[in-house]
């Protein structure tokens, strides 16, 4: 029988981490391979993407991979899929962190921004998820673990970004279909809704009337502070093992208390 410790542990699993070069997406890497799991990281970004594949491996001891591809394009999908199972033969979690935010009032929005957010947050991650989901199908095992936000049921302020906030909003109920329609083949799928992490990301941050947005968000954090990476790869890792057997369809929120506010 195992102990709750034996069952957190991810040992020759095989985890595909969209994203997973940098910000979340790292700290959700970082935390499955340090239970021993098989990491394939996938993103755009060719060198610091086998920069942390041969930082994972030498750290954690385990093997690590990085595919470049673009979750958008169908070949690329198809990439991922057979990359994967050529290297490693099969695919035990799928971690959808991949996402894109454009800020702009939605009276000026155009189409090819609202596509851009779309077809990478909720298209490109419900495509993968199905190309990977017919794989764990065959396996009859599985766990999804879709990267959702706070965004999907909070209008955000002082920033406008309603492409972002519907496409979480969207990850959610993708999230709720594949669970129901994959229970039956032992395939968990699950989502996780970070409020404002701390990333490499923090740079680019807009700013409202004179105040910087992180300093406005901080304001309404119950917590007092920004998450980390890390905290979000806690909840992944979890999500993945065995710990959370009977857990599917569930959308988790991680923000210190904002959505309390």
């Amino acid at each position: 029988m195992k102990t709750i410790v034996d069952k957190i542990l991810l040992s020759n699993r095989v985890a595909i981490v969209t994203g997973g070069h940098s910000g979340i997406g790292r700290g959700i890497a970082e935390a499955l391979s340090q239970a021993g799991a098989k990491i394939v990281i996938v993103g755009r970004r060719t060198d610091l993407g086998n920069k942390v594949a041969q930082e994972i491996t030498e750290t954690n001891g385990v093997d690590a991979l990085f595919i470049h591809a673009d979750i958008t394009k169908p070949e690329d999908i198809e990439k991922i899929v057979t990359e994967t199972m050529n290297k490693f033969g099969k695919i035990d979690i799928l971690v959808n962190n991949a996402g894109i935010c454009h800020h702009e009032d939605a009276e000026t929005v155009n189409y090819e921004n609202w596509r851009k957010v779309m077809d990478v947050n909720l298209d490109g991650l419900f495509f993968l998820s199905q190309a990977v989901g017919k794989v764990m199908i065959g396996q009859k095992s599985g766990s999804i673990i879709n990267i959702s936000s706070i965004s999907d049921s909070l209008v955000m302020t002082p920033q406008t970004q309603t492409g972002y906030n519907a496409s979480k909003s969207g990850v959610d109920m993708v999230t709720k279909c594949l669970a129901y329609e994959w229970a039956k083949y032992n395939i968990r799928v699950n989502a996780i809704s970070p409020g404002y992490i701390k990333s490499d990301i923090w740079p680019k941050i807009v700013r409202a009337d004179g105040k910087s947005c992180t300093e406005i968000w901080l304001e309404k954090i119950p917590a007092g502070r920004f998450g980390l990476p890390e905290e979000i790869g806690a909840m992944a890792l979890f999500m993945a093992s065995d710990m959370a057997s009977y857990m599917t369809g569930a959308v988790v929120n991680i923000d210190g208390g904002y959505a309390l506010t």
